[in-house]
C-alpha cells in the first residue's frame, strides 16, 4: 500500500490567500479582543500546530507578542520540525494532539489553535464516521480549559454535494450523529449540503456542551469562517467563560465578530493577479461609492477588466487582509 504523505509536503501552507486573509483576520479579532476584555494574550502559552513551516507561529510573535509557544505533530520525522523552527523560544513536541491534551493540565493560560486537515465526518463504504481524535480533543480541552482560555479549531469539511440528494443518507446521518445534533437538525429534510457549514458547526458546540455540563467555565464562541483555497475548510473559535456576560463587553463594531450559533462568514474571494488588484485599490473610494449602482458594463468600463459585482462586494470586506506574494532573489 502507498504511504499517504502528510500534508505539509503536499501543501505550501504559507501561500492560501483565503487562508492568509484568516489569519490576518484572526490577529486583528484578537487584538482587538484582548483590548476589550483587558487580557494580555502576550501572557498565554500559544499552543499549535506549526508544521514544517510555523507560520501562524511567526504572526501571533510578531503580532501578539507571545513567546511561549508550543508546536504538535505525531509525524516520524521530528529533526525537521525542530531544524525549520523560526525562534528558539519554540518548544516542538512530537506526539498527538491527543496525547499531549491527556498529559498536561494547562494550568497557565492557553491560546490552542488545533488547525486539522482532516474531516470530521468522513462518508466511506456507504457510512458515515466520525474522527474521534478531533473528537477527543474537544472533549479534553472542555474539561481542562480555565476562565479565559482561547481555543480555535479548523476541520476540512469537504463532502460530496449529492450526497444529501438521498433520503436514506439524511436519515443515516441523523441516527449516527443524534447526540450531537439540535433537534432543528433532527428532521431530514433539515440536512442538506447547503446547510453542512451549520450543522458542522452545531455539532462541535454540541460536543463542547455535552463535556462540559459540570464545569466551571463554557466555551463561548466568538467566530466562525469557511473558506476555499482548495478543500472547503471550517474554523470556530471562542473563549471560555463562567457566562455570557463578556458579549455585552465586546464592541459590537469589531468586524467578523459573530457570536450567533447559527452564523458562518464565508471568505469568499475573487482571485486577481497584483496588476488587478493594484486597480482595484487605486478606485477602491469609487467603488465604494457607487457599488449598489455598478454593473458588469460599468465594472468592465471602470476597471478595463471584468469582474462580477458580487466579487467586487466580496473584495471590499476583504481588501485590507488581501495577501500579495513575490518571487525573490536571495
Amino acid at each position: 500500500m502507498k504511504k499517504i504523505k502528510p500534508s505539509f509536503k503536499e501543501i505550501n501552507y504559507m501561500f492560501r490567500p483565503r487562508k492568509q486573509i484568516e489569519r490576518k483576520i484572526l490577529i486583528e479579532l484578537f487584538q482587538k479582543i484582548q483590548q476589550t476584555l483587558n487580557i494580555a494574550i502576550s501572557e498565554y502559552q500559544y499552543i499549535g500546530l506549526g508544521s514544517i513551516y510555523y507560520y501562524d507561529f511567526l504572526l501571533f510573535h510578531k503580532y501578539l507578542n507571545i513567546r511561549d509557544m508550543i508546536s504538535l505533530d505525531k509525524e516520524d520525522s521530528p529533526e525537521r520540525f525542530e531544524l525549520n523552527k523560526p525562534f528558539g523560544f519554540i518548544k516542538f513536541k512530537n506526539i498527538t494532539t491527543t496525547e499531549f491534551l491527556a498529559k498536561n493540565e494547562l494550568n497557565k493560560k492557553s491560546f490552542i489553535w488545533f488547525d486539522y486537515d482532516s474531516s470530521l465526518i468522513h462518508y466511506k463504504y456507504k457510512s458515515f464516521f466520525i474522527t474521534e481524535s478531533i473528537i477527543n480533543d474537544i472533549r479534553l480541552i472542555a474539561n481542562k480549559s480555565k476562565k479565559l482560555d482561547l481555543f480555535i479549531l479548523t476541520v476540512n469539511i469537504n463532502i460530496n454535494e449529492s450526497l444529501f440528494d438521498s433520503q436514506r443518507v439524511r436519515r443515516a446521518f441523523i441516527h449516527e450523529y443524534d447526540e450531537y445534533l439540535s433537534d432543528k437538525y433532527k428532521e431530514d429534510n433539515k440536512i442538506s449540503f447547503k446547510e453542512y457549514p451549520l450543522i458542522i458547526q452545531n455539532i462541535i458546540i454540541n460536543i463542547f456542551r455535552n463535556n462540559e455540563q459540570f464545569q466551571p467555565v463554557k466555551f463561548r464562541k466568538l467566530f466562525s469562517f469557511i473558506y476555499k483555497d482548495g478543500a472547503t475548510m471550517y474554523t470556530i473559535g471562542g473563549i471560555f467563560s463562567e457566562d455570557n456576560n463578556f458579549q455585552d463587553e465586546l464592541d459590537k463594531d469589531i468586524i467578523f465578530l459573530n457570536t450567533e450559533e447559527n452564523g458562518i462568514i464565508d471568505i469568499d474571494v475573487p482571485l486577481l493577479t497584483y496588476y488587478e488588484k493594484m486597480i482595484l485599490d487605486k478606485k477602491i473610494d469609487v467603488i465604494e461609492k457607487n457599488l449598489d449602482s455598478l454593473n458588469e458594463e460599468k465594472i468592465i468600463e471602470m476597471l478595463g477588466f471584468e469582474i462580477d459585482p458580487s466579487e467586487l462586494k466580496s473584495y471590499l470586506n476583504y481588501y485590507r487582509y488581501y495577501p500579495q506574494y513575490y518571487e525573490g532573489i536571495i
